[in-house]
């Protein structure tokens, strides 16, 4: 997620259901497994969502979403925890526009260990139109964590998404500026390749 794994760089299952009414309300509830170190136990990511939809013309659709983030039975407890507030837009269906910002985001600190810190990021994603169900994607953000010794990073991607409907599959090679590392160590993705497997019901 935005260039940081919160797998252990190792193979993350997760479910997602949501709902979206006529009035533009949209909720969901999202779950994967997470090891934020190799030194502590495999738990899960339980995760919430609320928020409203529309579409300002044929062009442009625009939502707006409130979530937490849990994570259960992780041997640091609650500490990892956090809230988000985002805005999302999308034009045509290949542009996708994103502005997050949290209050408590989890970063660790050498001498006071886990803490909740103010993070705003922003985000550009594009994709090519689909060609024989295949299609190309890439995209770029920036994220500004506070805190003691806080600062941003880039991150990137570029690869490639197949619709095999219901299936999709896609993979994608992942990097981040030498920043991420001093602020998330051994869990932001350098030369990294991700692949992931999604089916839709």
């Amino acid at each position: 997620m935005r260039g940081i794994s919160r797998s252990n760089r190792g193979v993350a299952l997760q479910a997602d259901l949501h709902v979206a009414a006529d009035t533009g309300v949209v909720g969901g509830i999202f779950a994967s497994s997470a090891q934020f170190d190799s030194g502590d136990h495999r738990s899960a990511e339980l995760s919430a969502f609320i928020g409203y939809a529309w579409q300002p013309d044929t062009r442009w659709r625009a939502k707006m979403l409130a979530s937490y983030y849990g994570y259960a039975w992780n041997d640091s407890g609650s500490l990892y925890n956090y809230a988000e507030l985002g805005f999302d837009a999308a034009f045509d269906d290949w542009l996708n526009i994103g502005l997050v910002y949290s209050p408590n985001a989890p970063r660790y600190l050498r001498r006071r260990g886990l803490t909740g810190v103010a993070t705003e990021t922003a985000e550009l994603t594009a994709r090519t139109p689909w060609r024989h169900r295949v299609a190309a994607t890439a995209g770029v953000g920036y994220s500004q964590l506070g805190g003691p010794r806080g600062g941003g990073y880039v991150y990137w991607s570029a690869g490639g998404v197949a619709d095999l409907a219901p299936w999709s599959i896609s993979l994608t090679f992942v990097d981040t500026s030498a920043e991420a590392a001093a602020l998330f160590y051994s869990a932001a993705a350098h030369n990294r390749w991700s692949a992931t497997v999604i089916w839709r019901f």
